[in-house]
């Protein structure tokens, strides 16, 4: 920190300050600065020499702040009475609305905090006071509304001392965290005859794997709990008869995480009336799932064990279903998933091996499908029910991943008529996309990467005619296929007036890219051209990139056979404004005279191309706001800050980087 700080008598905003050894700022430079206001932090609190030292900063004071971090730089329990002494004496304003203490070493805390006169302190932060063996009595502070208390390695009981005095603790107290409390065991209820945590929302116990027993079993208003890593905690109805309060009380629970250990104990809790929302992940000893009423939301994530719903089949409130890592369950039968009639998004992740089809058209109101790391699925197919083509009006993103046994679809396309997304990748035995894709007039994004086996995209009546995002990678046969002009004029990309994206890379898109370029079948609107890994490509063919004369963005990625630009053709792209080139270490240089004609060129990102050894001659254009330069050994020692020999020639840019260190 700067010396002498405390001589600016009216600062009004100081965030951070470090407090420095003998000769350094000691703590005592805040003495005078009593109009703070807003946030401050005090950090390297162990550079404290004892409380009398303390005592100079005069929080007391400093009636304007409305929060205070107070930080060690290590915790230090053989100076125990003296860190203790330091922090009574920092006793701040009781206008204080946000209290952090971090990495504290005493192992009590001084009388002050939790002190009930500290009436308008709403968010209460404890991380890393490891040698504190109790907290403070925090339920008497009557505004706090949010309290975090986090890695305090030696707490193993939290009781009575918490709770304090008043007859109802925690009046006001909305959301409660506990984090990495490595030795807690045990959560004595306050025995005040009301509940403790009467206004209480949210609770969430993270790593306490140590914590026994029960939670507090009377929580009226709490709406979520999230538990992982607690995997000794009992069954709530099992412990609620001995507890002081004779109801178990979770009656407005709404949404409830369960992760990581054994805790089947809290799913009695699925019987709450209000519950929507259910996330269980990392289950080892659940074969079943409970009846479950109202749900809405359900996420089941690495549960190996689990291999069926309720018997009943899914709650029909269900809005959302996700299952991810559930391999041996099996997935619902027809006449089940068709109750699920408000069911709107659903994604399956390496679960339900025994699933080779997909009925489409079950679901009337489902509007995102995604499918991923399904090993068996061999088919999408529709369904003969009546309705079932109707049922598809309302699907808009349908995403396939991982697929490797897909091989077909429905007959005649997709019945899909408001479909906005469409995404294939990876599914190795896919030789077509779906029939008819011309008609999907809805469609804006296509993305098929990753499909060796691809052969045809759009043989009968080209790419969907609105399409705006297009991209294209690793697809090599589908190279080897279309040879002739003929077949890549069927995709219809000329007449595709709203694509503004494209994205082409990858194996086997060399070919497809210069195809495409020489004979101008991209559309003259695109925006955005990104050329990714194009291994082979040595240079862009002139005559189709002067065609895309609205063209604002073009990145080049990874092309590491790509020798040079063409300047004659980059000098129509009057509307460019980004040029990013990463990873071409082929590329020998820039176009001498083509940038000078970018008028609109305002960022020019140049990243590992160590074959450059300089910027064109005749300058970059005046419109350059943004330059950076990286992993690029001889134009970093040419252009360096004031030192290099053509550093004159780029100082005048308005921000510069070079090797990620802001120049200007």
């Amino acid at each position: 920190m700067p010396v002498q700080m405390g001589r600016l008598k009216s600062l009004r905003t100081l965030t951070t300050f470090f407090v420095g050894k003998s000769n350094g700022s000691t703590i005592g430079e805040l003495r005078e600065l009593s109009h703070l206001e807003g946030r401050l932090s005090i950090l390297k609190l162990n550079n404290v020499v004892d409380g009398r030292d303390a005592l100079q900063a005069n929080l007391k004071n400093k009636k304007d702040l409305k929060e205070l971090e107070l930080a060690w730089g290590s915790e230090d329990a053989d100076h125990s009475e003296k860190v203790r002494d330091v922090l009574d004496k920092l006793q701040p304003c009781m206008n204080l609305e946000k209290l952090t203490v971090k990495l504290y070493g005493g192992t009590s805390f001084p009388n002050w905090l939790g002190d009930s006169t500290f009436n308008k302190i709403k968010v209460m932060r404890l991380e890393g006071c490891h040698y504190c063996f109790e907290l403070p009595p925090l339920g008497q502070l009557p505004a706090l509304k949010e309290l975090f208390i986090c890695k305090m390695k030696f707490l193993r009981t939290l009781g009575p001392e918490l709770y304090g005095q008043p007859f109802q603790p925690f009046q006001s107290l909305e959301r409660l965290e506990f984090k990495e409390m490595a030795e807690w065991e045990e959560w004595v209820p306050s025995g005040s005859g009301g509940p403790d945590f009467p206004r209480l929302q949210e609770l969430i116990l993270e790593k306490c794997p140590k914590l026994r027993g029960s939670l507090p079993c009377d929580l009226p208003c709490l709406k979520k709990l999230s538990v992982e890593g607690c995997g000794v905690l009992h069954d709530q109805r099992a412990t609620a008869a001995t507890s002081t309060s004779t109801n178990l009380n979770y009656n407005s629970l709404q949404d409830l995480k369960i992760k990581d250990g054994c805790q089947t104990g809290l799913l009695s809790l699925l019987e709450t009336k209000l519950l929507s929302r259910l996330r269980i992940t990392n289950f080892n000893d659940i074969q079943c799932l409970p009846n479950i009423n109202r749900l809405q939301s359900l996420a089941l994530q690495n549960c190996p064990t689990l291999s069926s719903f309720p018997e009943d089949g899914l709650p029909t409130s269900l809005t959302s279903l996700g299952i991810y890592s559930c391999r041996r369950l099996e997935f619902l039968p027809h006449e089940m998933l068709a109750k699920l009639t408000s069911l709107d998004y659903l994604s399956i992740n390496d679960s339900c091996d025994s699933m080779r089809s997909f009925p489409l058209g079950i679901f009337p109101k489902l509007t995102t499908l995604t499918i991923s790391n399904c090993e068996n699925l061999e088919s999408l197919c529709l369904i003969e029910e009546e309705g079932a083509v109707e049922n598809l009006s309302h699907l808009n993103q349908l995403d396939i991943f991982g697929c490797p046994n897909l091989v077909c679809f429905p007959q005649g396309g997709l019945p899909t008529p408001n479909l906005t997304q469409l995404d294939f990748n990876k599914c190795d035995k896919l030789k077509s996309l779906p029939e008819r894709i011309h008609t999907l007039t809805t469609l804006q994004y296509l993305a098929i990467r990753d499909l060796p086996n691809l052969e045809s995209i759009a043989e009968d009546g080209g790419l969907p005619p609105n399409l705006r995002y297009f991209i294209i990678e690793n697809c090599e046969r589908l190279r080897a296929l279309s040879s002739s002009v003929g077949d890549y004029c069927n995709w219809g990309l000329q007449a595709l007036v709203s694509l503004k994206y494209l994205n082409i890379g990858g194996m086997g898109s060399d070919e497809i890219l210069e195809t495409l370029l020489k004979q101008q079948l991209l559309p003259t609107t695109l925006h955005n051209l990104r050329i990714d890994e194009l291994s082979t490509l040595k240079s862009l063919d002139g005559k189709g990139l002067a065609h895309l004369t609205s063209l604002q963005e073009l990145f080049i990625f990874r092309c590491d056979s790509i020798q040079f630009l063409p300047g004659e053709a980059l000098q129509h792209l009057t509307s460019l404004q980004l040029l990013y080139i990463y990873d071409c270490p082929s590329l020998q240089f820039l176009p001498e005279e083509a940038l000078q004609h970018l008028t609109s060129l305002q960022t020019l990102v140049i990243g590992g191309c160590d074959s450059i050894q300089f910027l064109p001659e005749e300058g970059l254009p005046p419109s350059l706001s943004y330059l950076s330069i990286s992993n690029c050994s001889a134009l970093k020692k040419r252009y360096e800050n004031k030192t290099g020999q053509d550093w004159a020639k780029i100082s005048h840019i308005p921000c510069i980087t070079i090797d990620e260190e802001v120049i200007i």
